[in-house]
């Protein structure tokens, strides 16, 4: 499970974006019972990736549980995701991005850092389309598809991804994992078959791809 009263970071590409904010969902999510926020930003994906009630239920989201923000620029975003980071009152605050988001710079990542440590709450800034920059996020991850494994008569595997913890501040990094979808408990198990991944998987990586839909 992504940590609470933390900020992280995490990068994916257009094609992984569904995973990535389903794997930053999940993670934040079982903390049951308590209001979600996702900030979503004007520019990129948000446009076209709506948010599925049934899928949300497999990350174990009541959908009334998700409050949705639309922000006008990037500043309304980072106030929107500051001022909800400060109530303690969440399970956790989303804030999606897509490009540069210059106005995310050190002083900005150490206010969310700061908001969510004296409130308890988990911060997440999804980033797409944007190479990793210094910031005082905790974590670092990365996040892409992978082919799924190969079955017999050619039949269609299980959705696969790799989860990459790119940073980790006064910790180790550069670990990855293979994931594979459990359409039995709708998560996203590690694997063991192949050697080139790390054994150990992050803690609580679910990742259900129904609770998004391509608009």
């Amino acid at each position: 499970m992504l940590s609470q009263g933390h900020l992280h970071e995490i990068h994916a590409g257009l094609q992984d974006w569904a995973a990535a904010l389903g794997f930053v969902l999940g993670g934040f999510g079982a903390k049951a019972g308590l209001p979600l926020v996702l900030v979503r930003s004007p520019r990129g994906i948000a446009k076209h990736l709506r948010l599925h009630g049934e899928g949300l239920l497999a990350l174990g989201i009541d959908p009334a549980r998700l409050l949705i923000v639309e922000a006008g620029d990037e500043q309304d975003m980072l106030r929107a995701g500051l001022d909800a980071a400060r109530s303690s009152k969440l399970a956790g605050v989303v804030l999606e991005s897509w490009g540069k988001l210059s106005a995310y710079d050190l002083t900005a990542s150490r206010r969310l850092v700061l908001a969510g440590e004296r409130s308890g709450v988990g911060v997440a800034v999804l980033r797409g389309d944007a190479p990793p920059r210094p910031s005082a996020a905790r974590c670092r991850w990365g996040l892409r598809a992978l082919p799924s494994s190969p079955q017999p008569a050619k039949s269609l595997g299980m959705p696969a991804i790799e989860v990459e913890l790119q940073r980790q501040r006064g910790g180790a990094a550069g670990m990855s994992w293979r994931m594979e979808w459990d359409k039995e408990h709708g998560i996203f198990r590690p694997t063991t078959d192949s050697a080139e991944y790390d054994s150990a998987p992050p803690s609580g990586a679910v990742v259900p791809f129904p609770a998004f839909r391509a608009g």
